[in-house]
């Protein structure tokens, strides 16, 4: 089961892995394509079905989808070691309200922007 934290939110990494532990939260299992090889569950519930299952994806691909900005964000930010020698310049030189440090960082912000629309 795959989860990103961002800003102290977690969100699940779309899969049937992580839609089947959403869904039934413990519970041990091997699966083969959409079949149940093995099942157990100590609170004695079913399998999801495929459906459930599917459906939990779906809910997981929209929250993910929802966050692509963040994840964006941090593959395209310049390195730290990068950034802490532009606002050492910028902070010599007295730029530092609109040096190289911060339009590499609007830079960013403005190819990626957060969505306006709420959170998922």
């Amino acid at each position: 089961m795959a989860f990103r934290k961002f800003r102290g939110i977690e969100y699940p990494v779309p899969g049937v892995d992580t839609a089947i532990a959403v869904l039934r939260p413990g519970a041990k299992y091997d699966l083969n394509d959409t079949t149940f090889l093995k099942w157990e569950d100590e609170l004695g519930r079913e399998p999801p079905t495929w459906e459930e299952i599917c459906r939990e994806v779906e809910r997981e691909l929209v929250i993910y989808n929802h966050y692509s900005w963040e994840r964006d964000r941090q593959k395209n930010y310049p390195e730290i070691k990068d950034q802490l020698d532009l606002l050492y310049h910028d902070i010599k030189s007295g730029e530092i309200n609109n040096g190289e440090w911060i339009k590499s960082i609007d830079l960013i912000k403005t190819k990626y922007p957060k969505p306006e629309n709420s959170e998922p």
